[in-house]
């Protein structure tokens, strides 16, 4: 892959720091391009690659009951994999699915920890990437679980404006915990206040 400027500044963006030997994670990268609802990582199944969003959007989902949830989105920078696979290879516990038309970068587990294994200043920088992965679940668990719905909207709309325009509102409403026409309601509401200003 001819890894470009633009990928490692959306890795730079992500933590505000980017190893020099991210070339060595990076070379072996192939870039796969999905449409939307391609399936990336399916719940049940083995998928032990790493996966870096060049751009687009990818949703998280898994099973609350019978009803499908989304609890997390990736969007350009973000690095994710199966933890379930990657670390114990295992199936995955949630499935990853394209929201719209999404390139990712894909390195093999192998060429992941070759490359970690090369370099003390990059496997530095994975431990800091797992960190700032958790500081985001916390500040998710802060932010959008927290609050009104309407709230969170909002915050969702200041935050990440890229999933509202470009995410449908079925999983929008999914990952805010409510229903599409509650979402309906909430999002009219917002933009009457909008409007009145």
């Amino acid at each position: 892959m001819d890894v470009t400027d633009d990928i490692k500044k959306l890795l730079y963006d992500e933590l505000g720091f980017l190893p020099e030997s991210i070339d060595l994670l990076l070379e072996n990268g192939k870039v796969r391009h999905y449409s939307k609802s391609d399936v990336v990582i399916e719940c049940g199944k083995r998928t032990d690659d790493v996966f870096i969003v060049k751009s687009g959007i990818m949703r998280f989902v898994d099973m609350n009951g019978d009803k499908e949830r989304t609890f997390a989105f990736a969007l350009p920078g973000t690095m994710f994999f199966s933890k379930h696979s990657f670390v114990m290879q295992m199936p995955s516990y949630y499935q990853v699915e394209a929201c719209c038309a999404t390139d990712l970068v894909v390195i093999t587990r192998d060429d992941f920890w070759k490359a970690a294994e090369t370099s003390h200043e990059l496997a530095l920088w994975m431990l800091r990437y797992s960190h700032g992965e958790l500081f985001y679940q916390e500040y998710k668990n802060a932010a959008i679980y927290n609050g009104t719905a309407a709230e969170r909207y909002c915050k969702m709309i200041i935050d990440r404006p890229a999933i509202i325009e470009n995410v449908s509102q079925k999983i929008i409403a999914s990952y805010l915990g409510v229903s599409p026409e509650y979402l309906c309601k909430v999002k009219r509401d917002f933009l009457k206040k909008k409007n009145e200003k």
